[in-house]
């Protein structure tokens, strides 16, 4: 089943509605035609410090190195978080067609 974006980023959502809960912080990068690129992760963010970031991370595996990242400064506003997210994805997008996945 086709899913909606060219770069899927699955559990995001969940992760959101947990209020940025640590043990939701990551899952499978998906592409439009559902096939695997590999995780999502955020690292070095506290949910309960508006003052701090984090950053986004991609990797082949999960407990790999990332091979692209975005920082942000904090995920609380929507302003920064649409923003961080909006480059992190098309970072992906751009490094699968390197890929040509």
């Amino acid at each position: 089943m086709p899913l909606p974006y060219r770069i899927n980023l699955i559990d995001h959502e969940r992760w959101v509605s947990t209020g940025y809960n640590r043990s939701f912080a990551w899952g499978l990068v998906q592409n439009k035609t559902a096939k695997e690129l590999g995780f999502w992760r955020v690292v070095r963010y506290n949910p309960n410090l508006d003052s701090e970031g984090g950053c986004y991370e991609f990797s082949l595996q999960r407990t790999e190195p990332a091979i692209v990242s975005e920082e942000f400064s904090f995920l609380d506003s929507e302003v920064s978080r649409g923003a961080a997210l909006s480059r992190f994805v098309a970072k992906i997008s751009e490094w699968a067609e390197n890929q040509k996945l």
